[in-house]
C-alpha cells in the first residue's frame, strides 16, 4: 500500500495491477471495521458501491485503472499526470488514516453502510451518539450534532438516493453492479476483487 511511481524495471502492465492492488489494499485499511461485519455478497456489493460512488483517492483512482488498458497509447500517456495526482493523493490519505485510531477510523465507513441501509444522516448521527461512537456534546456542554451531522452528510454527499439504492437491490444488482473496465483488470490478474473477502489480516 505503498503508491510508488513506476521502476525502470517494471512494465506498464505490472505497475498498474501494482497500483489496483494499493487501491483495493486501502480500501480494506479504511472500511476495515465495516468489513468485518459483512458476508462475502455483501463485501462484494459495498466494494462495487464504492467503485462506482466513492470519491476517496482509491477509488477514483481505480476507475481511472479501469479503463487504461482499454485506451490507445496516446491517451493512456495523457492519463499518467492525473493517475500519479491520485496516487499522491492517496498517500496523503493513508498518512491521515493513520494518524486516527481505529474507533476513529470506523465511523466514516459505518455511516456509509448505515445510509445504504436506508438510515438518514440524521439517524445515523441520533445512532452513533446513542451508541457512544460520537459524542453527544463538547467540553462546554454545547451540542455538537450540527458538527456531527455536517461530517457525516460529507460522507455520503455523491451516493445515490435511499430509492435508487434500494432499486439496485431488488433488481439483483447489489453484487453484479457494472465496475467497468475493472471487471477486466480483474481477469487478468486473478481475480483482484477476491483479495477483499480472502484477506485474513483486515488491519
Amino acid at each position: 500500500m505503498q503508491f510508488l511511481p513506476k521502476s525502470d524495471d517494471q512494465t506498464e502492465h505490472e505497475f498498474i495491477n501494482e497500483l489496483v492492488a494499493d487501491c483495493l489494499q486501502l480500501h480494506i485499511f479504511a472500511k476495515a471495521e465495516t468489513i468485518q461485519a459483512l458476508d462475502e455478497k455483501n463485501q462484494t456489493g459495498v466494494m462495487g458501491f464504492y467503485l462506482e460512488y466513492g470519491d476517496e483517492p482509491q477509488y477514483e483512482l481505480l476507475r481511472l485503472l479501469g479503463f487504461y488498458s482499454e485506451i490507445n497509447p496516446q491517451a493512456q500517456k495523457d492519463m499518467l499526470p492525473k493517475i500519479h495526482q491520485l496516487a499522491d493523493e492517496a498517500k496523503s490519505y493513508i498518512s491521515k488514516l493513520n494518524t486516527q485510531k481505529p474507533e476513529i477510523r470506523r465511523i466514516r465507513g459505518s455511516a456509509e453502510y448505515l445510509y445504504l441501509e436506508g438510515s438518514s444522516p440524521e439517524e445515523i448521527v441520533n445512532e452513533m451518539i446513542d451508541t457512544g461512537v460520537l459524542e453527544e456534546f463538547d467540553g462546554n456542554k454545547k451540542s455538537l450534532f450540527k458538527d456531527h451531522l455536517k461530517q457525516i452528510s460529507s460522507y455520503i454527499k455523491k451516493f445515490p438516493t435511499h430509492v435508487e439504492i434500494e432499486k439496485m437491490k431488488q433488481e439483483d444488482d447489489w453484487d453484479t453492479l457494472d465496475l467497468g473496465a475493472i471487471e477486466e483488470l480483474e481477469k487478468k490478474d486473478n481475480e483482484l476483487r477476491s483479495i477483499l473477502v480472502k484477506r485474513e489480516n483486515l488491519h
